[in-house]
């Protein structure tokens, strides 16, 4: 009966190099499963090596043992005799098609079928069988066994041999052809007419091959394919950073891209006992580049820079293949060759852009990583995991370990120099004990070959990092700034500006993202994005729109540090220019007094917004135009900025003591110590600011000669007001105020309202005076009332819902009645249980449960698990899974 095998195919790359013995029996006194392993030693053919024609069978054999394919037993024999097991085979034919290296580079990467383990000896030999396609006609792969298998210690019959040899030679072979063959016949026709069949005589084409027969068929088919080449299979490694049907591009890099085509396999991954290994035609491309875009790849390049494979190593959704938060992974096969374990923390794909964002997020008990300084708190010395089985795990840094960061929200991905740039794209300032979430790690560990489970952590110098990637950054990749100084022409060309001055015309028609062609008016500010296939534009300054106003330069700071500007009005601020992009000294004027310009700052015309510009835009002697308040921060000359050192009374007056940095205007009163008068209202909040920088205004001088001190902020981005105390009649009004009406109140407010109700009862009944009782209207009287009421109305609905809820739960694990032979009926089984619940006593005013309400399994056998589905009274609060199981007592 012929075995029933799909696709038995070798993919037989690029035609014959290397020669390998495959067949050679260990030295005598080792066990028999040694004895079948083979050894590897090759000798490699030179590229365009001609298959010489020999007649004769005993011939066709000593050609392919002269020519050193395979070598004999050690007692000088070839046990002709003997058969060949399909891992064998496989090895000789992949080896001996010159992808030697392929295979040693793909060995323990992926597990495509259930019994070939990534362990496994020939993994890497049939992995190239499965993956690559036949350079004669594109029609490659084994695909094993309709349950996932291969067999690979099963003999090979003479008919997969056939197989195997056809999708090698016959170069006319389609996929139709493979999908209408009839097995084994088709196969065996095709091999005669090619001649493999020469010479070899098949009474049953499924029985076993000896190896005379096989020698014998391997010679014809090479006779076929008459001659040979090397070929070379290059590997790298790097960060997707741009993903097409016909480009994949590594690390930002224009020198990393290469060609890919629907061939190019990608293995992404498990799914149950096999990996996802998928053509790149079948990708689903709705949500490949998003997918892929941060992932840590290994890719493999032929001689035609096409990628081969793309194995993941890991990215930023699910961090290091094959591994999980605190936990290391050993021997992780999928890093083999880069990495012998892999460890990462947690991660929060999705829900956090940045490192920042990341950080806030972790919990206690997450594994997290910090990177451990040496004493000098410049050089990094390790990244250490924390809670990792309970421990630390520190990896040391060497110049050899590969640091990568993978931010694609932030348009980071790519190979940074060192650790330090990687921290320097993360943007904080205090490394050491900082927290990062999104890292994983790939490392080796020094003397854990013989005992790899037994690590130890915590001892220096014993886990060595590889590859660190980092997977939240602060920072955002900027394109490349540029200002328009002629429009887009009629050959869609468009002059634009460097901040050197340098002028370059860009050819707009390349960038077809854009409609119309144009890169916007003239002295526009544009920020373009060259890292992916088409790029795109962003306007930094708008040069005609009114959220970037013309103002003029006012003050220059002696070091060029600020800028003091006025706009039309007289309004007045500063730019802090230090960090800003200046567009340019070379055809607008000078950055001097006098010079018009216009600006973007941080979070630009919004409340969020503060003085540090991003770029500058010079324009010589222009009109004023527009004005800056609402855009940034305005100030006056009784501007001040300094940090609180004390809040004081002084005869019964508030005073507080600021250490100035600087009174904006005034170079004479640039800083040092002044004291200021404060309103009471302002103390209770400014103790609370002590040692922190705030910003403030100045008035004039009371009797005593002192300044008054007003509309003072906490010097943030936010410029978030200090705290003023109120009193108990304002307290009451705001709380009354804040409340929404009762028609309003609803399950997700009530809880809310209820604490507001009862604090502004409290403020009315122990902090107001009789005088200030006596100025609450009649309407905030009503209104708390009507509040309470409505919210106390939706508390007691929850509360007797809890209690139903409660008491149907403790119907688990009893009996519930019903008449004789109604046990297998779902309709009498649902009448008696409905019954069973809506005579609970804690059912109230909670919504009776009906039979359409009961959830029952399929499978009637007792014990049978029931769901319910529960709704309070006005259906504010339901629960459509209360899970119970019961058993049936029979009445007779």
């Amino acid at each position: 009966m012929n075995k029933k095998i799909i696709s038995l195919v070798l993919a037989l790359v690029m035609v014959l190099g290397t020669f390998t013995s495959v067949f050679a029996e260990t030295a005598k006194g080792a066990t028999a499963k040694k004895e079948e392993v083979k050894k590897t030693e090759t000798k490699k053919a030179e590229a365009g090596e001609k298959v010489e024609k020999v007649v004769g069978k005993d011939n066709k054999i000593q050609y392919v043992i002269d020519k050193k394919l395979v070598e004999g037993y050690e007692d000088g024999t070839y046990g002709l005799d003997k058969n060949i097991k399909r891992s064998e085979i496989t090895r000789l034919l992949v080896l001996a098609n010159g992808n030697e290296e392929l295979a040693k580079q793909l060995q323990g990467s992926m597990k495509i079928y259930s019994d070939v383990d990534a362990k496994h000896w020939a993994n890497g030999v049939i992995s190239v069988g499965t993956t690559v396609p036949s350079d004669a006609n594109g029609i490659a792969m084994l695909a094993g066994y309709p349950d996932g298998s291969f067999k690979p210690e099963n003999d090979v019959t003479y008919a997969e041999l056939a197989k195997m040899l056809v999708v090698l030679a016959k170069k006319d072979l389609t996929a139709d052809m493979v999908k209408n063959a009839k097995w084994a016949t088709s196969w065996m026709t095709w091999a005669a007419q090619l001649g493999i069949l020469d010479d070899v005589n098949v009474v049953d084409s499924n029985k076993a091959a000896n190896r005379a027969d096989a020698f014998t068929m391997v010679y014809n088919a090479l006779y076929v394919m008459k001659e040979f080449k090397r070929v070379p299979a290059n590997e790298t490694r790097g960060i997707v950073s741009n993903f097409t049907k016909d480009t994949l591009t590594l690390n930002q890099d224009s020198k990393m891209e290469y060609k890919v085509n629907n061939d190019t396999v990608v293995v992404k991954g498990t799914n149950g006992e096999r990996q996802q290994v998928a053509r790149l035609k079948n990708l689903d491309w709705k949500v490949t580049e998003k997918y892929y875009l941060g992932s840590l790849v290994r890719i493999l390049v032929n001689e035609k820079n096409e990628v081969t494979h793309i194995i993941e190593l890991g990215n930023p959704k699910e961090l290091a293949r094959e591994t999980v938060e605190g936990k290391v992974t050993f021997d992780n096969t999928v890093w083999k060759g880069v990495a012998e374990n892999t460890v990462e923390t947690v991660n929060f794909p999705y829900t956090a852009k940045t490192a920042k964002e990341a950080q806030d997020k972790i919990k206690a008990n997450n594994t997290y990583a910090t990177i451990k300084f040496n004493a000098n708190n410049i050089d990094a010395k390790y990244v250490v995991f924390h809670n990792v089985g309970g421990k630390t795990l520190e990896l040391k840094i060497n110049d050899k370990t590969e640091f990568y960061v993978a931010n694609p929200a932030n348009n980071q991905m790519k190979k940074v120099a060192n650790v330090n740039e990687a921290l320097n794209l993360i943007g904080f300032h205090n490394y050491d004990g900082y927290k990062l979430a999104g890292v994983y790690a790939g490392f080796d560990t020094d003397g854990m070959k013989a005992n790899y489970k037994a690590i130890k952590f915590n001892e220096n110098d014993r886990h060595t990092a590889k590859v660190v990637v980092f997977n939240f950054v602060n920072k955002a990749a900027e394109g490349e700034k540029f200002r328009v100084i002629e429009s887009s022409s009629s050959q869609f060309k468009t002059t634009l500006e460097k901040t050197d001055g340098t002028l370059v015309d860009r050819n707009n028609v390349l960038d077809t993202a854009r409609f119309p062609l144009e890169y916007g008016d003239k002295l526009d500010v544009i920020e373009i994005d060259d890292y992916r296939t088409d790029s795109k534009y962003t306007t930094l300054i708008d040069h005609s729109s009114s959220s970037f106003p013309i103002v003029k330069i006012t003050k220059v700071d002696s070091d060029k540090k600020f800028i003091e500007i006025a706009d039309k009005n007289g309004e007045r601020s500063f730019l802090d220019i230090r960090d800003a992009d200046i567009f340019s000294a070379k055809r607008y004027g000078k950055l001097e007094v006098g010079t018009a310009i216009q600006f973007r700052v941080e979070n630009h015309a919004t409340d969020k917004a503060n003085n540090v510009a991003e770029v500058i835009s010079l324009l010589g002697d222009v009109e004023l135009r527009d004005s800056i308040k609402g855009i940034l921060p305005t100030a006056d000359k009784a501007q001040r900025v300094g940090t609180l050192v004390e809040v004081k009374s002084v005869n019964g007056v508030w005073h507080m003591v600021v250490k100035a940095d600087y009174n904006l205007f005034d170079e004479a009163d640039k800083d040092g110590y002044a004291t200021y008068v404060v309103a009471d209202q302002y103390v209770d909040g400014l103790k609370k600011l002590v040692n922190k920088k705030i910003a403030f205004k100045v008035f004039e001088r009371n009797y005593n000669g002192l300044y008054i001190a007003t509309d003072i902020k906490l010097n943030n981005a936010a410029q978030t007001d200090v705290e003023e105390t109120k009193d108990a009649l304002t307290q009451y009004r705001d709380l009354v105020n804040g409340l929404p009406e009762a028609k309003n109140i609803n399950k997700d407010n009530y809880e809310k309202a209820l604490k507001d109700y009862k604090k502004a009862n409290e403020v009315y009944e122990l902090d107001m005076t009789d005088a200030q009782q006596g100025q609450v209207t009649q309407r905030q009287l009503q209104k708390l009332a009507d509040v309470e009421q409505a919210a106390q109305a939706i508390a007691n609905e929850k509360t007797a819902f809890e209690g139903f809820e409660t008491a149907v739960k403790a119907l688990d694990n009893t009996k519930v009645k019903v008449q004789q032979a109604e046990n297998t009926d779902p309709a009498k089984i649902k009448a008696a249980l409905v019954a069973e619940i809506n005579a609970l006593t804690q059912r109230g005013n909670n919504k009776a449960v009906t039979a359409d309400d009961i959830t029952l399994p399929t499978d009637l056998t007792q014990p049978i698990k029931v769901k319910v589905a529960l709704k309070s009274e006005k259906e504010n609060f339901k629960n459509n899974q209360v899970k119970i199981t019961i058993t049936l007592d029979e009445q007779k």
